[in-house]
């Protein structure tokens, strides 16, 4: 018998989504929770939209294609 979801209840999903883990350094975690604490607001809600704009920012292809700077030029 197949299973079938009985309630149509909570928030519409907002698609296929995949999490990430990051480490801050304890200063830095505890800032986070007060201004998340402040605003009102979970870690998810603040800073996915700062993690989209970044990489959406990115020129992969240019990243990609980078030339690597030679000790003669560096110095």
């Amino acid at each position: 018998m197949e299973l079938k979801k009985l309630s149509n209840g909570g928030r519409p999903s907002k698609g296929p989504r995949h999490s990430f883990i990051v480490k801050l350094d304890l200063p830095r975690a505890k800032k986070l929770r007060e201004i998340m604490e402040i605003l009102g607001t979970d870690g998810v809600a603040l800073l996915s939209p700062l993690v989209a704009d970044y990489v959406d920012s990115v020129d992969v292809k240019t990243l990609r294609n980078q030339e690597g700077l030679p000790i003669e030029k560096a110095s």
